[in-house]
């Protein structure tokens, strides 16, 4: 992810200026569930917790996957951030879908409780992502960001959709030292079939031309723990059984691996109508394993939050930080 970006030295003014921040702290992820939001279907057997590799883990970092729907009121906006930022496993966030005011409004509300957040508030820009993190673990050093398609006009589609970005945040690790880069996207919608395979229209031609992008990128972005973040709007399980061509497994394979991929989807939650389509990855030559011992990052376990308002419901992804 390296081309056609603004970096934050260009982009702190716009910043301090028309973004204020956000998010964390506080209480049980789970309690006191939202009415209208019923858990759908959980999968069988027991979430699973990796088993840890020769060396030192120093810290564990907890990123998240959260489309927070743009077109939600400002309560349920509001409910939505609170139950993310109570949670005290999480300590990075990577947003889609942050367009709305209602959701800009609850930046402020959480800067004091050590939260920053990275927004883009021009249309002609990645507006509808941004990313949070917790100031006490994370140091922010650069942000960047690429255009990676236009957007599908009604003319052109039954589905239409936006231009779509990639957002690059690099960050230092204030206890382990280690640099940490945060991919962030969001794909195009209405892009699979119940079989597996792409449908035959602008928005999967446009989501295989970003997935290209993304895969391209892995190996190139830099960082001790590259890490992915996104709304992918293609099913795991369906990707995995049917591999389609230009599709997020035969794509990425050798280059980044998800949390689904490294531990399954046993006792886990969809996080969209019975489908998982929101992702955390890690970028495989920054991942820990037999193979590759000098990685320092490994997936411990994951979890799909319930209790939100949007139509998604978070992914959360506990990685294991090793020394060097």
């Amino acid at each position: 992810m390296t081309t056609s970006t603004r970096l934050l030295g260009v982009a702190t003014g716009a910043i301090a200026l028309v973004l204020t921040v956000a998010v964390v702290i506080l209480g049980r992820p789970d309690a006191g569930r939202p009415a209208g939001s019923p858990d759908p279907a959980r999968t069988p057997g027991k979430l699973q917790t990796s088993q840890p590799l020769p060396g030192r883990v120093e810290r564990i970092l907890g990123v998240v996957s959260f489309n927070a729907l743009q077109y939600q009121e400002l309560s349920h906006a509001a409910e939505d951030w609170e139950r993310l930022a109570s949670n005290p496993a999480v300590d990075l966030i990577g947003w889609q879908e942050t367009k709305s005011p209602p959701f800009r409004k609850l930046y402020p509300r959480y800067r004091s409780r050590g939260w920053e957040t990275w927004y883009w508030p021009d249309p002609d820009g990645p507006i509808q992502l941004a990313i949070s993190w917790r100031t006490s673990l994370l140091k922010l050093l650069d942000v960047s960001f690429e255009k990676v398609h236009l957007g599908g006009y009604p003319r052109e589609t039954d589905s239409p959709f936006p231009a779509r970005w990639v957002v690059v945040a690099k960050f230092r690790h204030r206890h382990t030292g280690h640099a940490v880069t945060l991919v962030n996207t969001h794909v195009n919608q209405h892009i699979e079939t119940l079989s597996g395979a792409f449908r035959d229209n602008l928005n999967a031609r446009r989501a295989k031309q970003h997935l290209a992008r993304l895969a391209a990128g892995w190996r190139s972005t830099p960082g001790d723990v590259v890490v992915g973040t996104g709304d992918y709007n293609f099913d795991h399980v369906r990707d995995v059984e049917a591999e389609p061509a230009g599709g997020i497994t035969r794509t990425f394979r050798g280059l980044a691996s998800s949390s689904y991929d490294v531990l399954g989807l046993d006792g886990l939650l969809p996080t969209r109508n019975g489908r998982w389509i929101d992702y955390v990855f890690l970028a495989d030559h920054t991942m820990r394993s037999r193979r590759n011992p000098g990685g320092v990052a490994q997936f411990q376990r994951h979890r799909v939050l319930s209790g939100y308002h949007s139509d998604h419901a978070p992914l959360l992804a506990r990685i294991r930080l090793y020394a060097d």
